[in-house]
Parts: structure tokens; C-alpha cells; sequence
């Protein structure tokens, strides 16, 4: 069998071309900025490269997991004038998960980057919304496994805009936001940013019975609105950025439409800034004893995303190597978690550091005071 990378212990490494940089833990002499081990990525379906580095921290694995143990970044501070903060909530989130998550606003990610001084606006979600996914099921690409976010992310994309532009007109002196995503956010951020809203044929009747809702091509004919001007810089946090061929790709085709239309940092050249922030958390486990832990959770959470879930590492729901960009600044930490939730829940506090935890958000927050 192939030799595992040494980051994700994925057999495959899918990324190309990237680094990953893991943030220092606490009691390390790296104050204010983050470093660590840069690690080349293998080409997809071949060996990783022999020359990766070794990431510390794996002699402290416990029970197939990993604990944060700080990062050694000060504490951030808003620059004058920086941008908005749009935050992008996840699937089956809502927006109190990212105000008062479990009713207490005080450990919220949205009161983190507001009492370090940004100015901040979530996406309006209700969890029930989320069944307008099913919209899909009336298109020909959902039973073909080529679906694009046109019908059933749709509203989901118009919610962003909505809030992107709440947050300008709350500050007329800016003309631009910073994206941070969370999750399923991460990729729809991508197709927000693409201008995925350009190609929703609006007038057609009956749009969602539409033999091919999206085209593969920008219409000619069409006023396009430039939306990746309105993006400073786009965070993501835990986001399944691709899906492996052959694996179940629960979108029906949605997530690799906008990976094949704007790969990578699609819109790098045009001065949208990419942070991509994974969780170095758990090791995946496959067999009868580990069904009812978190590695065999973690496990199966895996295997939706990239094929294969033993031995592999995450943040408990998406692999390390797929919530990582082309391009980007990829920032690897350890012992955090995909969610505020417990695994399996969306209103059990899992009593764990996530990317949105108050003593975590500075590793990546940085990159928004730069």
C-alpha cells in the first residue's frame, strides 16, 4: 500500500501545489505571527512527497484525539478602518449558533470578533431553511450527480448578498468585506464570490424543473455584478473544499461544480485574499469497537468526504487535506473541533475549542489585521 502523508495520513494527498503551515502552540517564542512545519503536498492518487516534515504532536495523541493547546499569537486587535466581518454559517447551522450559541451570546464567534473591535454581520439562517436543498431534487443534475448550486443553494447565496450589503451600509466608509465561513459556508463563499447568483435564470418559468438549471458557461447576454470586488479576504473554517471521485457527495454534484468553475484561489489575481484553517483533531477508526466513539464518528464523517476514514485526520467531520485550498494560506491546527456542537448535534454544547472559540480565533484572525 501507499506510504501515508504525514499530515492527514490520507493514502492520497488530493491538494497540489500548497503548503500547510501549522500554527505554534502555546509556550513557543512565536509571538504574533504564526509558523510552523510547511508541508509539500502529494498530487492526487500518488505517494505524498518524500520530503514532507514530520508534524510535532503526534506523540500526544489520547484516545485517537488531539487537544488545543493554545497557539502562542497575541491576542488580535481591529485595525482603523479594517472591513466588515461577514460570517457564513454551515450546514443545518443557524445564525444564533454564531450570535448566542446554547443562549449565551458572551461565548459567541461573533462577540469575539466584536470585542476585539471588528464590525460584524452573520448571514440570517434558520436551521428549517435548509430544506430548500431539496429544491434539487426537481433537477435532472441531482439524479445525475452534476447539480450546480442553482436551485438548491440558491437561497443560501442571496442570504450572503443580503448580508453583504447590510454590512456596507452600516459602514459607508468601506467598500469592501472579510468572509469568514464556517463549514459548508467555506464553498459557498467560493460561489458567492464566482458570481453563482449571475447564472440563476430567474424569469425562466418553472426554473427548478430546468433540464440544466445552471449552464457550464457565463450567459453572454447577462449584466453580470462583479461580486468578488466587494471581498477583501476570504477565511474558512472546516470547509470540505472538494470531494474525492468515487465518494458520496451529498450536494449531488453542487460542491465540485464550483471546485471545476472557480478552482483553487480562484480569484487571487483580482486581490481576494484566501485563508483556509483545518482541524488536526481526531484520527478516524473503522470496526465494531470504535462505532460508538469519536473516532468511529469521525470515521464515517470522513469517508462521506474523501473515501476512506481509518487512520485518516480531521476535525472530527471534514479531513484535513480537504478543507484546504490551491493557492491559499492553508493554517493546520491541532485539537480543534469542526463545531461548537457535540458531533451528531446541533444544540448540545460539545464543551470543546472549535475554529470559533475565543481562545482559538486569534490563529487566523490575524490575517484579517494584516
Amino acid at each position: 500500500p501507499r506510504p501515508r502523508c504525514a499530515v492527514c495520513t490520507m493514502r492520497a494527498c488530493p491538494v497540489e501545489s500548497s503548503t500547510l503551515t501549522r500554527a505554534a502552540p502555546s509556550g513557543v517564542s512565536r509571538r504574533g505571527r504564526i509558523t510552523g512545519a510547511r508541508v509539500p503536498r502529494g498530487r492526487a492518487g500518488s505517494a505524498p512527497a518524500s520530503s514532507a516534515v514530520d508534524v510535532p504532536g503526534v506523540d500526544s495523541w489520547k484516545n485517537d484525539r488531539l487537544t488545543f493547546g493554545g497557539h502562542g499569537v497575541d491576542r488580535v486587535r481591529a485595525p482603523a478602518n479594517a472591513p466588515p466581518i461577514v460570517i457564513l454559517g454551515g450546514f443545518g447551522n443557524n445564525s444564533k449558533d454564531y450570535v448566542a450559541p446554547f443562549g449565551n451570546a458572551d461565548v459567541s464567534l461573533a462577540a469575539s470578533l466584536e470585542n476585539r473591535g471588528f464590525d460584524v454581520q452573520v448571514v440570517a439562517l434558520e436551521r428549517k431553511e435548509w430544506a430548500k436543498i431539496l429544491r434539487a431534487v426537481f433537477s435532472f443534475g441531482f439524479y445525475t450527480g452534476k447539480g450546480t448550486t442553482e436551485p438548491g443553494y440558491t437561497w443560501y447565496l442571496e442570504a450572503v448578498e443580503d448580508a453583504v450589503e447590510k454590512a456596507l451600509k452600516a459602514r459607508p466608509d468601506a467598500s469592501q468585506v472579510d468572509i469568514v465561513a464556517h463549514s459548508a459556508g467555506g464553498w459557498l463563499a467560493r460561489a458567492y464570490i464566482g458570481g453563482a447568483l449571475n447564472e440563476v435564470e430567474y424569469a425562466k418559468p418553472f426554473r427548478y424543473l430546468a433540464r440544466e438549471p445552471q449552464r457550464r458557461e457565463p450567459f453572454p447576454e447577462a449584466p453580470y455584478a462583479n461580486y468578488a470586488k466587494k471581498v477583501r479576504h476570504l477565511v474558512t473554517l472546516g470547509a470540505p473544499h472538494r470531494v474525492a471521485p468515487g465518494a458520496n457527495d451529498a450536494t449531488r454534484g453542487a460542491l465540485a461544480w464550483v471546485d471545476e468553475r472557480w478552482p483553487g484561489a480562484a480569484f487571487k489575481d483580482q486581490g481576494v485574499s484566501y485563508t483556509c484553517v483545518a482541524g488536526k483533531t481526531v484520527r478516524g477508526r473503522a470496526g465494531k469497537e470504535f462505532q460508538k466513539k469519536l473516532a468511529g464518528y469521525s470515521h464515517n464523517s470522513y469517508v462521506q468526504v474523501c473515501g476512506e476514514g481509518d487512520m485518516v485526520v480531521g476535525d472530527a467531520v471534514v479531513p484535513c487535506e480537504y478543507a484546504t485550498l490551491d493557492g491559499a494560506e492553508n493554517i493546520l491546527l491541532e485539537g480543534v473541533f469542526h463545531s461548537m456542537s457535540k458531533v451528531g448535534t446541533y444544540d448540545e454544547d460539545s464543551r470543546e475549542c472549535w475554529y470559533g472559540s475565543d481562545e482559538v480565533v486569534d490563529a487566523w484572525l490575524q490575517r484579517l489585521a494584516a
